[in-house]
């Protein structure tokens, strides 16, 4: 009867535990990234009273027999199956499709959470809400084309000092349209008579804007062939100045560019060299491609489609991609990637030491972190703009809660009747 009580004081312990971490569960139904746990219960020792026996003879065999000494915790698991997304309309809040978790740098240490609830601060650091664990990735190099290395050293995403586009002066140029073909031939080349007259800015290594001005029109037919003469001219409309640039394009039969300046049609260039930009900014050397502009019968809408610059620009707004590139929108319309966030993933993530506020840790039996990109192996995606919901399941918590309960209810009545007994036995010597 002592050996009963005894018994049933770990069946009261442990499912007091359970009961603690149903506790835990329901209490975080609500936590975004949480995982719940899960209580396993083992047998403890037994008292052998008698050990088995094979056959023998004209004897069958005997079992075990051995009684009981109580229960114990075989484990608290940490279920790591995945939970809805719930959308926020925050574009900094992030939900992982996956299994991937995300790095973070709390202070000395990097940890992991599953929790996306991400915000900037002042300082333009991605940190996480509440505990302020920064965020790791990658940033992109604004002095190497703004690429971002996803192979380099991991680093806390700041995009402050990202936060100012340059201004970048303008190298190229790209026609499109068309010339008709029925216009008339100007014989003066001077001043020709049947002129097509467009422009298009550009930008200076300052972010300065001017004007570069072109001329096109027809000087001559042959059978089979067409040629026009193009003028480039900067700041104004007046054209065969010094520094101006001039050639002949030459179509086809079918309307095709063939030949400029006498050669296949290729870049000419014009530097703006000979006139002073009078603002410190570098002289300006512009390739020209004329290849697109074609020559058939009908409207004349030849024109300047692309030229790369841009003046300088400030940081607008930022999204954030399923693949983790966080892509910055600045003032002067320009877009850019300024970083691409990291996850992690682990051969035994329910191994993962949890040390509160949604955190983990890299523990013995959880194996090393795995960094790679969100969309890769099973890391999976991210969905911008929403969170992960716990994955507690609150009817499977109530029934745990319920058994749980009646568990300990009937260790307690074990202790009772033990009592009892006891007290029957007390009672024989009266």
């Amino acid at each position: 009867m002592m050996r009963a009580m005894y018994s049933v004081i770990s069946g009261l312990r442990n499912h007091q535990t359970k009961m603690d971490v149903i506790g835990n569960n329901i209490a975080n139904v609500n936590t975004y990234g949480f995982k719940k746990a899960r209580v396993v219960f083992k047998d403890t020792l037994y008292q052998t009273m008698s050990t088995g026996s094979a056959p023998q003879g004209n004897r069958g065999g005997t079992n075990q027999m051995a009684v009981g000494l109580g229960m114990m915790l075989g484990s608290i698991d940490t279920i790591c199956t995945p939970a809805p997304s719930q959308s926020t309309g925050k574009n900094t809040d992030l939900c992982i499709n996956g299994n991937g978790y995300f790095m973070v740098q709390y202070g000395n240490e990097i940890l992991y959470t599953r929790s996306g609830a991400f915000d900037f601060d002042v300082l333009g650091q991605l940190c996480a809400g509440g505990n302020g664990a920064l965020v790791l990735g990658w940033l992109a190099d604004p002095n190497n084309n703004w690429s971002i290395d996803t192979t380099g050293e991991l680093t806390a995403i700041n995009i402050g000092r990202l936060s100012v586009l340059e201004p970048q002066a303008s190298t190229w140029m790209e026609f499109a349209g068309n010339l008709d073909s029925e216009t008339p031939i100007s014989t003066d080349a001077a001043n020709p008579e049947y002129p097509i007259v467009t422009s298009k800015e550009i930008i200076d290594s300052r972010g300065n804007s001017h004007t570069v001005y072109f001329r096109f029109f027809k000087t001559g037919v042959a059978p089979g062939s067409t040629t026009w003469t193009y003028q480039v001219s900067y700041g104004n409309m007046v054209f065969g100045e010094a520094g101006d640039v001039s050639g002949s394009l030459e179509f086809d039969s079918s309307g095709r560019l063939v030949s400029i300046n006498g050669n296949p049609p290729a870049p000419i260039t014009f530097s703006i060299t000979s006139i002073t930009l009078g603002n410190g900014a570098a002289d300006i050397s512009l390739e020209i491609d004329f290849s697109a502009i074609t020559e058939h019968r009908g409207k004349t809408d030849v024109w300047a489609e692309y030229v790369d610059g841009y003046p300088a620009g400030e940081l607008s707004n930022i999204s954030i991609g399923s693949d983790g590139v966080i892509t910055g929108v600045f003032s002067n319309g320009i877009r850019k990637d300024l970083a691409q966030i990291a996850l992690a993933t682990f051969q035994n993530p329910a191994g993962l030491t949890n040390v509160g506020q949604s955190l983990y840790r890299v523990s013995a039996n959880s194996g090393d972190a795995n960094v790679g990109l969100p969309g890769q192996g099973d890391a999976g995606p991210l969905i911008p703009g929403s969170l992960e919901m716990s994955n507690v399941d609150l009817s499977e918590e109530f029934v745990d809660m319920i058994t749980t309960q009646r568990g300990f209810q009937a260790n307690s009545r074990i202790i009772t009747a033990s009592d009892e007994m006891l007290q029957e036995l007390v009672n024989l010597k009266r």
